[in-house]
Order: structure tokens, then C-alpha cells, then sequence
């Protein structure tokens, strides 16, 4: 059979096939299944940023709480070292002071000379920054000398008595000097030439631990009518005036 003759119009032209018809897709609804896969991207993302959130939480809590055992453990050591000698006590026994057994002291220190070399470093660092803002020139002063002794002297009296836990460990546990601490005595002397200003540190030195220990170890046992702290401070400074001022310093190139 041959094929049938396209269409012609009236003028014997060829009509124009009809085009099929191109059906309009619609969007479906989107059943739960879709949804749900749709929206557990967003859902592990909040899941993991939740999980991450609670891990910082958690870590910073640990380490509080592990800040705040170190701190516990090294006060109740300074204060045993100091009362009983440093000699006399034992891990277990400061263990024993935090309600923890003595391998937990081990996890933060090595053995009891690392735990008072951190004691006896904390005590010389807080003492001599207070010296060593005693120190800081105040302007429009009269006597800057004699105003930074003054400060000097009572900034370190206060303190021990303040701290006298700190204090005797500091001066009496440890068989050298702070050298921190006579390092800011030496620098009121400055002016000194080398020889003189360590003798005369050294001397300033043996008024104030004197001064020092007298109030932590003797006032409170009484036996003397002590005058205030502070009015045997003022006493102490008008003494040292007299023996380290009333003489010019000399050059250090003399």
C-alpha cells in the first residue's frame, strides 16, 4: 500500500501536520518519606552541633573541676608543710586533707619536692610582684625614696601576715632565698654601688623577715602588749630612713 497523500489546501498547498500534544507534568505532593529524608541533613547537622556543644560543656567542667582540686591540694600542703614541717608530712597526708586518695596527688605532681617547689614558687612570685608595685614611682612626691620604702615595708609585712602559711613555707621550707623577692630589695637600693647595695639589702631584708615573723609566730601567742601592726611598721621605716637614707648614695662608678 502506498502512503495516503498529505492534505493540500485550496491552493494546492500542503497543510501543516498537527503537532502532538505535550502533556503538562504536575508536581506532586511530597509524601512524609521524602520530607523526612529532606530534612535529616538539618536534623544531623542540629544533632551534631548539639553533641559537640555538650562535649565543650563537659571538657570545661573536667578541667574546673580539675583547677579547682590542683588549687585545693596545694592549700591544703602549704598549710601542712608550714604547721608541721615540710620534712614531717607525706603525700598521703595531704591526700588525706582533700578527701582523695594519694595516687590522685601523684597525677598532678611527681613527688612531694615537685609539690613544694610549686608552693614555694607561687609564694615568691606573688610576693615580689606586690614589691615590685611598691616600687613604681609615684609622681609629685617629695621623697621618692623614702615614700617607696614606706611602701616597700608595708607591703611586705602585710602580706605575711596576711598569708602566713605562704610566708613561712616560703622562708623556713626552703634552704635558699627567695631570689625574686631580694632581687625587688635590691632594686629600692639601685642607686647603691654593687657592694654596698647587697649588704644593705641584706639587712633590709633581716628587719622586715624579723618584723615578719615576729607577727605570725609571736603576737599571737601573746606574752608582750604588741603595739598594732601598722604602728610597728611606721616605727620600722623611721629606723630604716635613718640607717639607708640619712647617707647620699654614692655612684656606682665610685
Amino acid at each position: 500500500m502506498s502512503p495516503a497523500p498529505d492534505a493540500v489546501d485550496g491552493e494546492g498547498k500542503p497543510l501543516a501536520r498537527p503537532q502532538p500534544r505535550q502533556r503538562q507534568k504536575t508536581q506532586k505532593p511530597e509524601g512524609p518519606l521524602k520530607k523526612k529524608r529532606q530534612a535529616q541533613p538539618d536534623s544531623e547537622t542540629a544533632a551534631g552541633g548539639r553533641r559537640a556543644a555538650a562535649s565543650s560543656a563537659s571538657a570545661q567542667r573536667r578541667a574546673a573541676h580539675k583547677a579547682d582540686l590542683e588549687r585545693r591540694i596545694l592549700d591544703a600542703a602549704r598549710q601542712l608543710f608550714a604547721t608541721q614541717g615540710a620534712e614531717a608530712v607525706t603525700l598521703r597526708e595531704v591526700a588525706a586533707a582533700v578527701g582523695y586518695s594519694h595516687a590522685t596527688i601523684y597525677s598532678f605532681f611527681s613527688d612531694k619536692a615537685a609539690l613544694l617547689a610549686r608552693l614555694v614558687a607561687e609564694s615568691q612570685e606573688e610576693l615580689s610582684a606586690l614589691l615590685a608595685a611598691a616600687l613604681v614611682p609615684v609622681p609629685q612626691q617629695s621623697n621618692p625614696a623614702a615614700a617607696a620604702l614606706g611602701r616597700l615595708v608595708r607591703a611586705y609585712l602585710r602580706w605575711a601576715a596576711t598569708h602566713p602559711h605562704h610566708y613561712r613555707l616560703m622562708m623556713l621550707a626552703c634552704s635558699e632565698a627567695p631570689p625574686a623577692v631580694f632581687a625587688q630589695l635590691e632594686a629600692w637600693l639601685a642607686s647603691r654601688a654593687s657592694a654596698e647595695r647587697a649588704l644593705q639589702a641584706q639587712t633590709l631584708w633581716a628587719a622586715l623577715h624579723g618584723a615578719a615573723l615576729l607577727e605570725i609566730v609571736q603576737v599571737p601567742a601573746g606574752g608582750l602588749d604588741w603595739a598594732p601592726l601598722e604602728a610597728r611598721a611606721d616605727a620600722l621605716i623611721r629606723l630604716l630612713e635613718r640607717g639607708l637614707l640619712t647617707q647620699p648614695p654614692r655612684s656606682s662608678r665610685s
